[in-house]
């Protein structure tokens, strides 16, 4: 009877385990939040989620016991699965949302299927140039699929489907000169001196940081002013901060950061695995990126994202044919060592990479997505759809 206690429009957004899902389906829920829509972010139990979800405000957290299909962890997983799904079935016919998205992940899988007991559309959202098996499950049952890559649309049968690219956050733009002097003087290093950055995904790449350990005193030599900003995990940190130490590179090493646009947005260049959502945040920021995929992803989805992305001359690629250890392959070594050093110094080559990034268009994927939830989900109600002046969050 009350019009103004009329409740919102509500979403839900699953997006748990691994930062690859959670933040470009945070970057399309807080869309929707200013649109005016109510917003539930579905989570998992582990810890890289807690993690990442605290921080958020605006929306309701709600965890589910759903994991990832692993070799010898069938049962385990087909429990907590179905566990997964009769809660949110049980969630959604209390809550009756009205349209919910999923953001890859056998998390995100339950929450697709539960929508079938209430009037409410489901979505996916398909970072990988080869699709993920939870996606490649529920795709018959969504109304529309969006991807990131158009040669992934061949890979999943759904009823309808749109090529969106890659949802980045809204900090995630170009950096221009002395914005970048700002982001290094923030961190405590010289605003004018070249700055990697090395990352291997939310928890850290060994390999990568064996590499980078082993790489570092001969980087340095072709690089005298390098600075380093290193995302570790918490298994190499120690080691790698020791290794600048001794080497008296001006270092920064974390563990963990959720403010990963300030870090990207110091760097000259950067060394990273080549998970969409990383690679989205490199084209958003237009960073010169060597990508080293992580050669045992599901159906090698890395390679194949980061070829895309080197075909259109966009990254440089280079396969990890050495193994987990980081046990050196001397050609492999020399290799880094020159690009990383090119990436750093080669303003020309900079800035040809830096014009194919361009191209590919990030940050209008999360606007795209939610406004077209809004009008197939949400086709009575007045929300916003028009993102015209981007806002502060």
């Amino acid at each position: 009877m009350k019009e103004k206690n009329k409740r919102s429009p509500l979403a839900v957004v699953a997006c748990g385990g691994s930062g690859g899902h959670f933040y470009p389906g945070l970057a399309v829920a807080r869309k929707l939040l200013q649109a005016g829509c109510e917003v539930i972010l579905l989570i998992t139990e582990k810890e890289i989620d807690q993690v990442t979800s605290g921080a958020e405000t605006g929306f309701r957290v709600i965890k589910v016991p759903a994991i990832g299909l692993t070799k010898g962890g069938g049962v385990r997983f087909t429990i907590r699965f179905l566990k997964s799904y009769l809660k949110l079935r049980k969630l959604f016919a209390a809550e009756k949302p009205g349209a919910v998205l999923g953001m890859g992940g056998f998390s995100s899988a339950p929450a697709v299927l539960a929508t079938s007991y209430g009037r409410c559309k489901a979505f996916l959202h398909e970072g990988n140039s080869i699709p993920g098996r939870a996606n490649r499950l529920v795709a018959p049952f969504v109304h529309t699929g969006f991807v990131h890559f158009p040669q992934s649309a061949s890979r999943l049968h759904c009823r309808r489907l749109e090529v969106v690219g890659m949802p980045v956050r809204d900090g995630f733009i170009p950096v221009d000169e002395s914005g970048v002097r700002g982001c290094r003087m923030s961190l405590g290093l010289h605003p004018d001196k070249p700055t990697l950055l090395v990352m291997g995904g939310s928890q850290g790449a060994h390999a990568i940081n064996q590499m980078m350990i082993q790489s570092a005193e001969n980087i340095l030599r072709r690089v005298a002013d390098l600075q380093i900003i290193h995302l570790t995990g918490a298994l190499d940190f120690k080691e790698a901060t020791e290794c600048y130490n001794k080497l008296g590179i001006k270092a920064i090493v974390f563990k963990y950061l959720t403010e990963m646009e300030l870090v990207m947005g110091a760097a000259t260049a950067m060394v990273s695995r080549s998970g969409a959502s990383s690679m989205a945040e490199i084209a958003a920021m237009r960073i010169p990126a060597l990508l080293i995929p992580y050669p045992y992803a599901a159906d090698n989805h890395q390679y194949f994202n980061a070829l895309a992305y080197e075909e259109m001359g966009a990254a440089i690629v280079m396969e990890q044919d050495f193994n987990e250890k980081g046990d050196k392959a001397v050609d492999k070594m020399e290799f880094f060592e020159e690009i990383v050093a090119q990436l750093l110094l080669n303003k020309k080559q900079q800035d040809s990479i830096k014009r194919a990034l361009a191209e590919w268009q990030e940050h209008k994927a999360s606007i795209e997505m939610a406004r077209r939830i809004i009008e197939i989900a949400f086709p009575q109600e007045k929300l916003m759809t028009d993102w015209n002046s981007e806002p502060v969050f």
